[in-house]
């Protein structure tokens, strides 16, 4: 390498070079370089006048004049309407069309806009997000989310956010859940704080400018809920007359934090639910429409749903007691019990389900009485469950929210009332139903009179059938649905089948048993596991015929509800559903998302039994004589 560099009149020292190194000067012309400069020079500016050079592109532009219509020209002003800055931008970028208005760098700030919010929640791009996404994200479709947007006159846009974006934000925390750490990252706002106070504004402008025309007993009439709002199947199954409102009431519950105030912490336990929260309670027309949501309440011992109630008719919250009459009808459920004298006693009718009163089953006209209040009651559980799909009020809400908590439910019911669907579409829908059932309220269960009558030496003996050989008359969907009044029944029947199919014991194929009676061929059973209980087993009985329009005859079953005659039980629906519908073809559930698969995605642990010589007396014994048995050394 030495060698490389034998032009350089500098030795070279393998110790240390720097030591041996001397400077080296260059003589430079001046000349050249002057002349290097000017070369250079011109370069650049050659450059610079290359790249102010204007670009020229064709594009198509419509024409400025107001005279006609830039799309089918016509020329009526009366029908025609001048577009907005934020269209004349998105008809250039989707379509590549010019409408001129004002000089093109406008037009080009606008692109730059548009490229700059691009891939975020920019709510104030009319087109930046679908009707999809504005009802994932918010939980209203876009006509619903601009509709709300026109109502809240009373709150105006700052330099940092727009009305719309305000409004987005809120609906998207109550929808989602998010925290305002998350929502200030999706919609690009400066902290956390800005999110609390953009919430903070449209909470309020929403409890003044919407809210109160869309919740509570003052917005609507009681004629309103009569004649609007009352389905057929209520007026006929729990009233006595045509005047008569019918509301359901019911109270539901939103988790809370454990408090460090010891009060506070115990006053919000549930000795019910395990579990700190508080209770508001919902009060609902026939149909579904929400017509109040009551302040939440505490959950300890003193405040169970019938103590609200109470606390709610006594003060005359929201003047209920003046916008109730005499006779009019409370839907409640059995939590309810200890108001019902006092309900009574201000005039009002109470419907609720019968008590077992330490029976081990409902007598056949008190079953049957209650299945007419649960034929009306079902609509308050699906609007608790349409208040639960905004993810604020299903999850743990942190305590110093608490304070709006209220507020926060009436907007979520308010805004159901307003944009969604009532539970009940067609409140006429149901009256041939609702007939039916009335007539059938005084019927007795004839199949237990006859079941009850077989008992010691006259019992009847059953013999097991695999059920694809048992013949049974076929049946579809519809024939189910008039024999249970409903279809919750027709849900609940597949779950039972599926836990009743067993392995045969004679080949590897799957099998559903029912039994047969030996002195009636016309009779067949089969028992069904308890989904509350694993120590209780039901017989369903089914009495049926052969060759008829209606080959159901007699039902019966040993569930608390089984001996009523106005719509079968559950077991019973799910015995006639596999033997009169499916046919006893056993499906295959092998889709991985399937409950089924469940089972097996989770282990279980196995049960050993204890050795009496091997005790856990004697183990405790040797491991403190072990420890003894240590040194200091081995302690340490």
């Amino acid at each position: 390498m030495q060698n490389d560099f034998a032009y350089i009149d500098v030795p070279i020292s393998k110790n240390d070079p720097q030591q041996n190194e001397e400077p080296m000067l260059m003589e430079v012309d001046t000349d050249f370089v002057a002349e290097d400069e000017d070369i250079e020079r011109k370069k650049e500016e050659k450059e610079e006048e290359e790249e102010t050079k204007s670009l020229e592109r064709s594009i198509w532009r419509t024409s400025k004049s107001h005279g006609s219509c830039i799309v089918c020209s016509v020329t009526d002003s009366k029908s025609m309407r001048v577009l907005s800055d934020e269209q004349r931008t998105m008809i250039f970028l989707n379509r590549g069309i010019w409408i001129p208005k004002d000089d093109v760098e406008k037009l080009i700030d606008d692109f730059r806009t548009a490229l700059q919010y691009a891939g975020s929640l920019d709510f104030d791009d009319p087109g930046a997000l679908d009707n999809e996404n504005y009802k994932t994200i918010t939980g209203l479709d876009r006509d619903a989310f601009n509709d709300l947007l026109g109502q809240l006159i009373t709150m105006r846009s700052s330099r940092l956010r727009s009305v719309r974006v305000a409004l987005a934000v809120f609906l998207a925390k109550l929808r989602l859940g998010l925290s305002n750490r998350v929502l200030a990252c999706l919609f690009r706002l400066t902290s956390k704080r800005s999110v609390s106070r953009i919430c903070h504004q449209v909470r309020v402008a929403i409890m003044q400018d919407f809210v109160p025309y869309h919740v509570g007993f003052q917005h609507v009439s009681r004629e309103t809920i009569l004649t609007q709002h009352q389905t057929t199947v209520a007026t006929e199954l729990v009233t006595n007359g045509p005047d008569q409102v019918v509301l359901i009431a019911d109270g539901t519950y939103f988790f809370c934090q454990k408090s460090s105030n010891n009060e506070f912490q115990r006053r919000t336990y549930s000795q019910h639910k395990r579990r700190h929260l508080v209770k508001p309670m919902t009060i609902t027309a026939s149909d579904g429409y929400i017509v109040s949501s009551l302040e939440p309440f505490f959950t300890d011992s003193k405040n169970n749903d019938a103590a609200i109630l109470k606390h709610c008719m006594l003060n005359n919250e929201q003047q209920v007691l003046s916008w109730l009459r005499d006779n009019d009808v409370l839907v409640l459920d059995r939590g309810f019990r200890d108001t019902v004298n006092t309900l009574n006693r201000l005039g009002l009718k109470v419907a609720m389900p019968d008590f077992l009163h330490n029976q081990q089953q409902l007598p056949a006209d008190e079953a049957n009485r209650t299945r007419l209040v649960t034929k009306n009651r079902w609509v308050i559980e699906s609007v608790n469950r349409k208040i639960k799909t905004w993810k604020f009020m299903a999850q743990t809400i942190q305590n110093s929210t608490l304070r709006f908590i209220s507020d926060y439910l009436d907007i979520i019911c308010a805004l159901i009332n307003k944009y969604q669907c009532t539970a009940v579409k067609d409140i006429t829908n149901g009256s041939a139903i609702a007939i039916r059932m009335r007539q059938m309220l005084t019927t007795e269960n004839r199949l237990q009179e006859r079941l009850t009558q077989h008992n010691g030496a006259t019992s009847l003996h059953w013999s097991k059938y695999n059920a694809s050989e048992f013949q049974f008359p076929p049946l579809t969907e519809d024939n189910i649905r008039d024999l249970t009044f409903g279809s919750y029944q027709i849900r609940m029947a597949k779950s039972y089948i599926i836990e009743h199919i067993r392995q045969s014991q004679k080949h590897e194929e799957m099998e559903f048993i029912v039994e047969r009676s030996d002195e009636h061929d016309h009779l067949v059973r089969a028992r069904f596991q308890s989904r509350q209980s694993n120590n209780k087993n039901h017989i369903a009985t089914v009495q049926f015929k052969h060759n008829t329009q209606q080959p159901i005859d007699a039902w019966y079953c040993t569930c608390f509800a089984g001996a009523r005659e106005v719509g079968m039980c559950s077991h019973i629906t799910a015995l006639v559903w596999h033997l009169g519908v499916n046919r006893a073809v056993i499906p295959a559930y092998n889709h991985p998302l399937s409950a089924s698969q469940l089972l097996d995605a989770i282990d279980d642990s196995m049960h050993f039994t204890e050795d009496d010589s091997n005790s856990d007396a004697d183990n405790v014994s040797s491991l403190n004589e072990s420890d003894t048995d240590n040194d200091e050394d081995d302690l340490t």
